[in-house]
């Protein structure tokens, strides 16, 4: 399947080629963050949209009853907002927003919201979610929520440094 790293386009000023960064179309809570996981994790660490094919190493675990066909179907259509990863590429947390069903419920996004974590988790990779009002806070100067604070809430790690099972 196709390389997880970011295609990196070369451009040619006054005869000399640059290495230009990665285009992408982010919206700005996204890149919000994208910031904030690269300064964090480091850039190199995050993959930003990396298909849940790649994600899953091309196998797919068989989720709530339902076919390989019918998973790898779906697998082969879905991507991960950010996806962490290690040294050696290797997935190991995927960070997406949290889905806003106050209004209205889309039927894709619900599908995605009940079969991505199940089928990650089959995997053996992290998936935790992110409000956009926590993000709203984490960004905010004033709040007490930062992100070491809360990446332990999401893992259950409590301040003593004490760990329980990691949750979403």
């Amino acid at each position: 399947f196709s390389s997880r790293r970011r295609h990196t386009r070369y451009i040619s000023v006054t005869g000399v080629q640059t290495c230009a960064l990665p285009i992408f179309e982010m919206t700005l809570p996204e890149s919000q963050l994208f910031r904030m996981l690269a300064s964090f994790f480091g850039k190199d660490s995050i993959m930003w949209n990396m298909s849940v094919r790649a994600v899953c190493g091309g196998e797919y675990p068989a989720v709530d009853g339902q076919s390989l066909i019918e998973v790898a179907r779906w697998a082969e259509s879905a991507n991960c907002l950010f996806t962490l990863v290690d040294g050696c590429d290797t997935p190991k947390m995927v960070i997406e927003f949290t889905p806003d069903f106050t209004s209205i419920i889309e039927l894709e996004r619900f599908e995605r919201h009940n079969r991505l974590p199940a089928m990650l988790g089959a995997c053996g990779i992290q998936y935790i979610t992110v409000s956009r009002a926590e993000l709203d806070e984490m960004l905010d100067p004033s709040s007490s929520l930062d992100f070491v604070s809360f990446l332990k809430d999401k893992f259950g790690i409590d301040e003593s440094g004490g760990d329980d099972e990691p949750g979403s």
